[in-house]
């Protein structure tokens, strides 16, 4: 074994390692990470000069191309407030006897943005007067957050550009028509990588790797020299 392949084998094993204990990511986004790891540093094919990684990490996984996008999109940086996951939980206002919440169906519902992070917080509140006067300084409050509060910091994504070098903007735009209740996408203007984005009270920071470099173009095979590493 040259010391090139004994290098490649020892940054192989701090990928796996690195990747199975970021509990944070989505399964399609380690396959597709693990996938590449696999091709850019011990795959026998990975000197071929006529397969790009993108192409040969697709015949390694055994997918589609609409797969392999599906696996880009699970890792769009993106801010995820997470309401279309969940039933909004009754009136929230607090009852006045009772030490509990008012729980009536929702009528009135609204979104207050967090000063720090820029988050969505829902409001939800039924017709019954004592409960429409507990909300309205909650309103006001609200509708003054959405104009002073800073663009959401993303809660979601951004670990591809951690382990590998490529102009994932694109890439990211061209995946982001799989993504589920998402009309459009923006890049963050805090950045691709999740390791660039503003450290969030009570969340581990996101660790980066030494990064691979891919060269690939709309996914399709581009014939080139084998990969460097950086």
């Amino acid at each position: 074994m040259s010391i090139d392949d004994r290098a490649a084998l020892a940054r192989y094993d701090q990928l796996l390692a690195r990747v199975y204990t970021e509990r944070r990511m989505p399964t399609g986004t380690r396959d597709l990470i693990l996938a590449l790891g696999w091709v850019g540093l011990r795959d026998p094919r990975r000197h071929d000069p006529t397969i790009t990684p993108w192409t040969r990490t697709r015949e390694v996984l055994n997918a589609t191309n609409e797969q392999m996008w599906r696996h880009v999109a699970d890792d769009v940086p993106r801010y995820d407030s997470g309401l279309h996951d969940k039933a909004l939980g009754g009136c929230q206002a607090p009852m006045v006897r009772v030490d509990r919440l008012c729980g009536r169906n929702t009528v009135h519902g609204f979104s207050e943005r967090d000063p720090v992070t820029g988050w969505s917080r829902h409001w939800g509140f039924c017709n019954r007067q004592r409960c429409r006067e507990y909300a309205t300084p909650i309103y006001k409050r609200a509708r003054h957050s959405c104009t002073v509060a800073p663009e959401p910091i993303p809660n979601a994504g951004g670990l591809l550009p951690l382990f590998f070098s490529w102009d994932w903007e694109p890439k990211y735009r061209k995946a982001a028509k799989y993504i589920l209740f998402r009309s459009s996408w923006e890049p963050p203007g805090y950045g691709l990588s999740a390791d660039e984005w503003p450290p969030v009270a009570g969340q581990e920071p996101v660790k980066a790797f030494p990064k691979l470099r891919l060269a690939a173009s709309n996914g399709e095979t581009v014939h080139r020299s084998a990969p460097a590493l950086i």
